[in-house]
């Protein structure tokens, strides 16, 4: 339960920090406001890394780091972009297709077996995707939120290869440090003002980004992948309700049905084992009770 308690956590901070960017200018620099977060989130991690190696080295896999600072910037980028200009359910159901690509680009590059269960759900997930951003015909917005969620499957791809190289916190600084070398003249071209609001809200997004991260990484030492997976798409739900309550975007009935299927294929993947825990956790309640004295 604490576990679960810690993944709903890291979701609230994502789908707060997403409101948040609602709550800027539409013209708002994006490549500004990805530098302040990158920027804030290496010094803030700076003396965990210093404590850790006692120095500042050079990662050994500093060039796997410069292609996942790339993607980093660009990816979060055009997410920004995208919500900016749509609702922020729609824009969040579209992001979730990153865990879908990631699927199909792990069975592909790492060889990686799918099976029936988990190719179902990610048809059925696709759907719901489809439901609640309600495309109709070429929305360059929602083009945008897709590539987003290709770059952040692609970033994902790489961490997964790599992730028992070197420490979190090495790799955790490394991409975020080496995002300035794009992200720097990414901003001078962009050419925007500096604006106070947008500091503000790069180093909240900093701050949320690593609460995220230390909250996923604990969740993750007391239970298991399995256990979890379906509690990560309630981001959606929180987007639905931040939309809202805040922003006036009220989800209409398809919209609503499918936020449901999109959390229902989160649990189908995982269901027997779900299942299994819970006749578990049954079964030692039942043996814990006392047995009353049988009559003679």
């Amino acid at each position: 339960m604490h576990a679960l308690f810690l993944i709903l956590l890291a979701q609230l901070l994502i789908a707060t920090g997403n409101l948040l960017i609602k709550f800027l200018d539409q013209n708002t620099g994006v490549f500004q406001l990805v530098l302040y977060r990158q920027l804030f989130a290496t010094l803030l991690v700076l003396p965990f890394v210093w404590k850790l190696q006692g120095n500042l080295k050079l990662s050994p896999l500093y060039k796997v780091h410069m292609v996942r600072a790339l993607l980093i910037g660009l990816g979060n980028g055009v997410f920004f972009i995208a919500i900016l200009n749509l609702p922020l359910a729609s824009v969040t159901a579209v992001l979730y297709l990153a865990p879908l690509m990631l699927l199909l680009m792990s069975a592909l590059v790492l060889n990686e077996s799918i099976g029936y269960r988990r190719s179902v759900a990610a048809a059925v997930g696709f759907c719901g995707i489809l439901m609640i951003s309600q495309p109709s015909g070429v929305n360059p917005y929602l083009l945008l939120a897709a590539l987003g969620a290709l770059i952040s499957a692609s970033n994902s791809l790489i961490l997964k290869r790599y992730a028992t190289a070197e420490h979190p916190f090495s790799t955790l600084f490394w991409s975020n440090a080496f995002a300035m070398v794009f992200l720097l003249p990414a901003a001078a071209i962009e050419g925007a003002p500096l604006a106070l609001d947008v500091t503000g809200v790069g180093l909240s997004l900093a701050l949320f980004y690593l609460g995220m991260t230390w909250l996923v990484i604990h969740a993750y030492r007391k239970a298991d992948a399995s256990q979890l997976a379906p509690a990560e798409y309630t981001g959606l739900v929180f987007a639905t309700l931040f939309g809202l309550w805040f922003l006036g975007e009220t989800p209409n009935l398809l919209s609503i049905a499918g936020t449901f299927i999109v959390l229902w294929s989160a649990v189908l993947p995982v269901y027997p084992d779900l299942k299994g825990r819970f006749r578990a956790w049954r079964a030692r309640g039942s043996a814990s009770q006392p047995q009353e004295p049988s009559e003679r």
